[in-house]
C-alpha cells in the first residue's frame, strides 16, 4: 500500500493532467505545446538551498553543474532529465538535481540534449554521450555516475553502452529510474495490475513514434536496448513502481544484467506511479530511493 503522501500526490498530479500539465495520450497530444506548458510547471519548482547553479558545456551540448555548499571532490554525478524525449532541459533539471547534490555532496552535471519531434533518433543519444565523453576527458581520474528518470534513464543506459562500444571509460555505476528500453511493440506491457495513469503502453508507442518516425531505426540497440545483451555494463541501482507500464522493462533490465554477471540492485514499490522517483524528499517511497542512490553511489566510489 502506498503512504498517505503518495495517495495525495497522485491525486495532485491527476488533476495536473486534467488540466493540460502532463501528456494525454488521445490523440491531442501537441509536443510543443506541452513543452512550454511542463516547462512553466517546472519553472516554479523549489531549488534546493545552498546550491549554486553554473554554465558549463561539454562536447557542444549546453547544460550546468550544481555546486552543493561543501561538496566533496571524489566523484561526480550526471543527471539526465526525463520527458517522453519530447521535454525538458538542464534548467527544468534543477529541482532533482539539486537536490541530489545537496542530500549528497556530490557536483551534480546537467545537459540540454536535443530533443524530438524536431530532433529525432538519434539526435538525443548523440549529445548525451558527447557530454559524457567530455566531462570524463576532463575528469579522467574521477568515478562518474549516471542517473535519469524515464527518457533520462534510457539515455543513461545507451550512454554507458556507447561508452562501452567506443572504448570510452565506463561510468562508475547507472541509476535508471523506470527505463524504457523499447519503443515499437516487441515488448507486452498490458499486464494485469497495470494502473499506468502517466504513461500507458499506447503512449509509449505515440512517444516511439515521435522519436523515431516510422520506426526507421527498429534494429538499431542505441534506439532500442531492448536488443542489446547488455555486456560490460557498469553496476546498476534501478527502483520502479510495480503498477507501471515500465515495470516490465524494468524486470528484463534485471534478467540481462544478471545473465551477464553485473551487480544489480533493485527493488520495485506498490501504487506509486511513473517514475515517481524524482519526487525527492516529498513521499516516503521516493525519499527511500534518493537514500538508497546515494549509498549506491557512496559504497561504488573508489
Amino acid at each position: 500500500m502506498a503512504s498517505a503522501e503518495m495517495e495525495q500526490l497522485k491525486m495532485g498530479m491527476k488533476m495536473m493532467m486534467e488540466k493540460g500539465f502532463a501528456p494525454k495520450f488521445d490523440g491531442t497530444m501537441d509536443p510543443l505545446h506541452l513543452r512550454g506548458v511542463v516547462q512553466a510547471a517546472q519553472e516554479r519548482m523549489a531549488n534546493e538551498p545552498g546550491v549554486e547553479f553554473r554554465t558549463v558545456k561539454y562536447g557542444g551540448v549546453e547544460g550546468e553543474v550544481n555546486v552543493p555548499l561543501n561538496a566533496r571532490e571524489d566523484a561526480i554525478v550526471l543527471y539526465i532529465h526525463g520527458g517522453g524525449l519530447i521535454c525538458g532541459n538542464a534548467f527544468s533539471s534543477r529541482g532533482y538535481a539539486s537536490m541530489l547534490a545537496g542530500e549528497s555532496k556530490f557536483l551534480v552535471y546537467t545537459l540540454t540534449y536535443r530533443l524530438a519531434p524536431e530532433n529525432p533518433f538519434p539526435a538525443a543519444v548523440e549529445d548525451c554521450f558527447a557530454y559524457y565523453r567530455e566531462l570524463v576527458g576532463e575528469n579522467p581520474d574521477k568515478p562518474i555516475f549516471l542517473i535519469g528518470e524515464s527518457g533520462g534513464a534510457y539515455l543513461s543506459i545507451t550512454t554507458a553502452m556507447k561508452a562501452r562500444d567506443e572504448g570510452v571509460k565506463m561510468p562508475a555505476g547507472i541509476v535508471p529510474y523506470s527505463a524504457p528500453i523499447e519503443f515499437s511493440n516487441r515488448i507486452d506491457r498490458n499486464f494485469e495490475g497495470n494502473k499506468d495513469f502517466t504513461v500507458p503502453p499506447e503512449g509509449l508507442l505515440q512517444l516511439g513514434e515521435l522519436y523515431d518516425p516510422g520506426q526507421k531505426n527498429d534494429q538499431n540497440p542505441y534506439c532500442h536496448p531492448y536488443l542489446d545483451d547488455f555486456h560490460g555494463l557498469a553496476p546498476m541501482l534501478l527502483a520502479w513502481d510495480e503498477s507501471e507500464s515500465l515495470a516490465v522493462d524494468q524486470k528484463l533490465i534485471v534478467d540481462k544484467l544478471k545473465r551477464q554477471g553485473i551487480e544489480v540492485t533493485y527493488k520495485s514499490y506498490p501504487d506509486c506511479f511513473h517514475a515517481f522517483a524524482t519526487t525527492g524528499r516529498g513521499t516516503p517511497e521516493s525519499y527511500e530511493v534518493l537514500l538508497d542512490t546515494i549509498r549506491f553511489f557512496e559504497t561504488h566510489v573508489s
